[in-house]
């Protein structure tokens, strides 16, 4: 692969410390391997760097910007999550109360109710929406809803741990709505002002244009979930999800869908965690201590059979490793490192594996955890 040294390349760097973190990220622009993205690293409230580059569209004269906003997929659902638990603060849902209470119109298993908790933590038993949805739009948000509340678990409630890959937000929302509570858009935008960052869940037209498109760089992105068939049949209903073609239209740009669809940028996330993993955070403040502990606190544990790995899940985000975080299908992630003490963001809109971040990452840990703590 050639490298292309007129890329364009923003170098924000306010820790010296994160030069090599900021160079590893040029380097990835200029040889190909990142087509446009960003990072940031906070600590204790201070951007230790920000950087971005690259282009936001494929015609090569739309380069990244500091405002430009990027579809990260998963890596949104913690803020799902968040907007379930701030339902609970306002008792308009329990976390152990089958959702059936609140939601009669829900199909529940028989002996084994659902709970808010058992969604949250990926153990519902609905990690997929029901083949009837494959004629449905992702932008028909009441069909799909009305589909998967419709439709039995796949497993007991409790028994199997399955990301809930695309499903996630549509369980949220419909207890949500169901309780009359506001819903995951409506909450992100309060967090929004509350971190002075930027959370969307459906944006209006005259906002697309910060929107970056994405574009697969890595034909085989989708090969080991592609392989499996419940793990295939849990990201391609409803269809479109993972189609750029799909993605790029202002349908999908105008719509909340939870699992999947936050626009957001490295900066924002990275304040999200930065905030998240301190009691005397502004979302600490926000639930209240014993929310936000059990929030960042395990409760389901084992082989998640949609990663293929063995995970430790909170209430919304993985507590694997020493990292309160999650990563989105394509390259974006963020996290906070409790050993190192910093919180990281990378997005990107070129669809392939995570190699990209680890590169980016692993400067960061050598220059602020350099005995690997």
């Amino acid at each position: 692969m050639t490298s292309d040294p007129t890329i364009a390349f923003h170098r924000d760097v306010r820790d010296a410390r994160l030069s090599e973190a900021a160079t590893v990220f040029e380097e990835l622009l200029t040889s190909g391997r990142e087509v446009g993205g960003a990072f940031a690293v906070l600590q204790h409230g201070r951007v230790l760097a920000h950087c971005w580059g690259g282009t936001s569209r494929d015609d090569d004269a739309s380069p990244w910007r500091e405002d430009t906003l990027v579809q990260v997929y998963s890596a949104g659902k913690p803020l799902v999550a968040l907007a379930a638990m701030l339902a609970v603060r306002d008792g308009f849902v329990s976390l152990d109360d089958p959702v059936t209470r609140t939601w009669p119109h829900y199909v529940d298993h028989d002996d084994d109710p659902t709970t808010l908790r058992s969604i949250l933590s990926h153990t519902s038993g609905k990690h997929r929406f029901p083949d009837d949805t494959a004629t449905l739009d992702p932008s028909d948000t009441a069909a799909l809803t009305d589909a998967l509340a419709t439709s039995p678990p796949l497993a007991p409630p409790g028994s199997l741990l399955f990301e809930h890959a695309a499903t996630y937000g549509h369980l949220v929302d419909g207890l949500l709505a169901a309780a009359a509570a506001p819903s995951v858009a409506e909450r992100s935008a309060q967090l929004s002002e509350l971190l002075s960052a930027e959370f969307h869940f459906g944006m209006p037209d005259d906002q697309h244009h910060r929107i970056a498109d994405l574009r697969i760089i890595d034909e085989g992105w989708l090969r080991d979930y592609n392989a499996r068939p419940t793990a295939k049949a849990s990201l391609s209903l409803p269809p479109g999800l993972l189609d750029p073609a799909y993605t790029r239209s202002a349908r999908w740009r105008r719509t909340s869908f939870g699992a999947v669809g936050l626009m957001t940028d490295a900066l924002s996330l990275a304040t999200f965690y930065d905030d998240i993993h301190r009691p005397d955070g502004a979302v600490a403040g926000s639930l209240g201590p014993s929310l936000h502990r059990q929030m960042l606190s395990p409760a389901a544990s084992g082989f998640d059979e949609f990663l293929q790995q063995d995970v430790e899940w909170g209430l919304g985000l993985r507590l694997d490793d020493g990292e309160i975080g999650m990563g989105g299908i394509g390259g974006s992630a963020a996290w906070h490192s409790i050993g190192a003490d910093y919180s990281m963001a990378y997005v990107t809109r070129g669809l392939a594996d995570h190699s990209r971040v680890d590169a980016v990452a692993e400067a960061v840990e050598r220059a602020l955890d350099p005995l690997g703590s």
